[in-house]
């Protein structure tokens, strides 16, 4: 990506790289699926403070609550 103007593609590469070892993790626990839902959480979690932390417009999912 060009130096300028793509931090929001950045942010959202960074995530899915975040998410990458934690689903590997994963597949080791004897219940992978709470494992899984788990480690995408704390990744999109990370996301959005990110992408509350810039003056940008914020990626429609980090303004859903819950489980939307």
């Amino acid at each position: 990506l060009p130096a300028n103007g793509f931090a929001h593609l950045r942010r959202q590469a960074a995530a899915l790289e975040a998410f990458r070892p934690r689903l590997d993790a994963c597949c080791d626990h004897r219940g992978p699926l709470p494992c899984v839902r788990r480690a995408w959480t704390e990744v999109l979690d990370e996301f959005c403070a990110d992408e509350f932390g810039v003056k940008t417009r914020q990626f429609h999912c980090c303004r859903q609550l819950g489980a939307a």
